[in-house]
């Protein structure tokens, strides 16, 4: 195995910054917002030698539950990037689920299996200190209260908890959300769905609710319940009888406990609520993930119905897609028409996001009327292909970008799934080997002339003699020759022209820098 070079936390761009520190008068990348895709987004620039700038409006974590799991593709994000054991106590789930109706693990296209009961904000927790191991603490509480374009960038005014302060930055990354204050600065048109229906949730303890996570649709309403641990469960409930509540309404214990009781039929303990809120089915996407040097990543980019916890994750890889581009461009390695393809390979996904999600609100969240059409949707879930399609889609793992290559097949544009080489010398998995933050080339032989291509590029891809494993499903993979990983763990190239490789390199790390 080759090492072509690893960014560490104490050479990114400067010396690493502590969160008591003064803000600086510019930056290189503003990231607005600390949730998971503003803490993984800045991880991600980091680790690729691009040292953000992180704020966030509030003076600490919401410390509430919010999203509980992951998808398969996010597990495999994070055991590439080898921190996957980082999340301790993960609950791992046998299945997925289409509007409440269960697919087996077995038709996901990876070894993996999502993960629930794991609380939004251990999920910051853990994204939060290995940001922080990477030189980007969060510094709180500074708000964007402007931003005005510049020749270079954007000159940003940030409110902070005494002063405002002036900051020159050559990219601003909005990852603050549905009511993100970069997309209403840089005026972003959004086109958007009203609400046809709302659901109300909570964090209830002394209740007994039943184990039922992925919902069971009643006459009345749907009601879906979990543990979260520690005594806690979360409840969601759609009560068809209850009209439209405006949007930020505070919600009530006794609310929550009165449309159970109406769906269900039975009464509710009345225990103990710790949070609560609602949301509806209103969708929302923008025209342009970018608009100059400005870009936009998660809920601020796209909003759903929250089917099958799609939201955080889609938006956890929108932060990993961009990164890498991101810190290339701002590092002067690569033109900016590299950010172009985060747009491109992203917005597909928000959309398939909407069609999926709102879909599955269709068939759950409505009375009788659709209920022929969901026992026909059940029927062709016994058809492998169809499970697959679907368990995949909700999953993020039938996602393949198009790579610049003419005529490409699979596995040119897919995942490098888990497992799927082992490293020769190591004989641990190649898809790990992605943690460095370094793109791969994966050799079938050490002597392949793909070897020498990869040269001018040695600090930014790692060259790895693997074989491939007898895993099912593997064949398309085990077939191909050489394969150059992008860092996000897509293949960008696959075979034996070099000539090919050598274009691909260049797409997508920019100008050789040896």
């Amino acid at each position: 195995m080759t090492y072509f070079g690893r960014v560490t936390p104490s050479i990114v761009s400067g010396m690493t910054m502590h969160a008591e520190e003064a803000i600086p008068s510019h930056v290189s990348v503003l990231v607005v917002g600390a949730g998971p895709t503003g803490l993984m987004l800045s991880a991600e620039l980091a680790l690729h030698g691009s040292r953000p700038l992180l704020i966030d409006a509030l003076p600490r974590p919401t410390g509430q539950s919010r999203a509980l799991g992951f998808t398969v593709r996010t597990l495999e994000v994070f055991k590439q990037r080898g921190i996957l054991g980082r999340f301790q106590g993960l609950a791992q789930v046998s299945g997925v689920h289409f509007a409440g109706l269960n697919i087996d693990g077995d038709h996901l296209s990876s070894p993996m299996r999502p993960a629930n009961q794991y609380p939004q904000s251990k999920t910051e927790q853990v994204l939060a200190a290995w940001a922080e191991e990477l030189g980007v603490p969060v510094r709180r509480p500074w708000a964007l209260a402007s931003m005005e374009p510049t020749d270079t960038g954007y000159r940003c005014v940030l409110s902070g908890p005494a002063e405002q302060k002036i900051v020159e930055a050559d990219y601003v990354v909005g990852c603050d959300g549905a009511a993100s204050a970069v997309r209403e600065a840089i005026g972003m048109p959004t086109k958007r769905t009203s609400p046809s229906v709302q659901m109300l949730l909570g964090d209830l303890r002394g209740c007994g609710l039943p184990n039922e996570p992925f919902g069971v649709k009643h006459e009345k309403g749907m009601v879906m319940s979990a543990p979260l641990g520690d005594g806690t469960e979360r409840v969601i409930v759609c009560d068809f009888s209850q009209p439209m509540r405006p949007q930020g309404t505070p919600v009530t214990h006794a609310e929550i406990k009165a449309a159970y009781e109406n769906v269900v039929g039975t009464p509710l303990a009345d225990g103990e609520c710790l949070w609560a809120s609602s949301f509806s089915d209103a969708s929302s996407i923008v025209e342009s993930y970018r608009s100059g040097r400005a870009l936009l990543v998660g809920d601020s980019a796209h909003t759903h119905l929250p089917a099958g916890g799609q939201g955080m994750n889609v938006s956890i890889q929108d932060a990993v897609n961009l990164g890498w581009k991101l810190a290339l461009v701002s590092l002067g390695r690569a033109p900016e028409t590299l950010l172009d393809s985060y747009h491109t390979e992203r917005y597909p996904v928000g959309r398939e996001l909407l069609l999926n999600t709102a879909a599955q609100g269709q068939m759950f969240l409505r009375g009788p009327e659709v209920d022929p059409l969901r026992e026909v949707v059940r029927r062709l879930l016994n058809i492998r292909e169809v499970s697959i399609l679907l368990a995949d889609g909700v999953s993020g793992l039938d996602i393949r970008y198009d790579m610049g290559i003419p005529h490409a097949s699979p596995p040119i544009g897919e995942r490098l799934p888990p497992d799927a080489f082992t490293v020769v010398e190591t004989g641990g998995d190649v898809a790990e080997e992605l943690r460095h933050g370094s793109a791969l080339l994966v050799l079938r032989s050490p002597d392949s002339p793909a070897s020498s291509q990869a040269t001018p590029w040695r600090d930014q891809v790692r060259v790895v003699h693997a074989r491939p494993t007898k895993s099912q499903g593997n064949e398309e993979l085990a077939a191909a020759s050489d394969l150059f990983v992008r860092p996000d763990g897509h293949i960008a190239w696959a075979g034996t022209d070099v000539d090919e490789l050598s274009a691909s390199l260049s797409r997508w790390l920019g100008k050789p820098t040896a």
